[in-house]
């Protein structure tokens, strides 16, 4: 009778209700398909620009080309950190930054080395950064910028003597950037004896790249005496040459 019937009814309506979660959750889980298949597989979501910033010596052209991102790739499966290590394998690039700009485009800002003196190389005038990196070969050397030289022989302690004389000369342009403009030259022997060599035949034994700061503050009170020879290479104990 009516029990029957409504006992029917109530497994009709359980049916349904189940039947709608099911195609919801089943709707779902195509959502979710379709939405991964856009992201990670589909050219919808590709690669369409290649935008390049921060250059000023490198040209976009080459940047790109290094970059070597192919269009289409969908944005969500590009490799950042290889295209940032592809584009860092530029000798002018100091660092280099990649990110994906949704919808479609991928963005490399580049910050390029900056030269702060210039090194002889096999006869080359070379562009030096404040690592000691030589990293541009230039025409002839640059007005305003100082050369850097090393007697040693050694690769490796040439190098050392470089990045030392470098740092010297980077702390010196950030402190005291007319002291800067008094130095004829720098000489590096080794990386524990960096020498200015300074206007009027004036020379200053500068010593290792370490405790800037102590040598700078010391190295200006001692320039107020006339010497030829100035020695801050132990800032603690700094001594003049007549």
């Amino acid at each position: 009778g009516m029990t029957e019937q409504r006992f029917h009814e109530r497994r009709r309506r359980d049916r349904r209700k189940r039947l709608l979660r099911w195609a919801g959750g089943l709707g779902a889980v195509v959502l979710v398909g379709v939405l991964v298949w856009l992201v990670w597989f589909s050219h919808v979501l590709g690669v369409r620009d290649v935008e390049v910033e921060g250059t000023r010596t490198l040209g976009v052209k080459q940047v790109r080309s290094v970059a070597d991102v192919r269009l289409g790739t969908p944005l969500a499966r590009l490799d950042t950190a290889a295209v940032e290590a592809r584009v860092a394998g530029l000798p002018a690039v100091e660092r280099v930054e990649v990110r994906r700009s949704w919808p479609r485009t991928v963005r490399v800002e580049v910050t390029e080395r900056t030269a702060v003196a210039w090194t002889r190389v096999d006869g080359d005038v070379r562009a030096l950064d404040r690592f000691g990196i030589d990293y541009r070969t230039l025409r002839q050397p640059p007005r305003g910028l100082v050369e850097v030289s090393t007697s040693a022989t050694d690769p490796r302690q040439r190098q050392l003597a470089v990045v030392a004389a470098a740092a010297v000369v980077a702390r010196l342009e950030k402190d005291d950037p007319d002291l800067l403009k008094a130095v004829r030259a720098v000489e590096a022997p080794s990386r524990d004896a960096v020498t200015l060599r300074l206007s009027r035949d004036r020379t200053v034994t500068w010593g290792s790249a370490a405790k800037p700061e102590q040598k700078l503050k010391v190295l200006r009170a001692l320039l107020r005496i006339r010497a030829r020879g100035y020695d801050v290479s132990a800032p603690e104990q700094p001594t003049t040459r007549q």
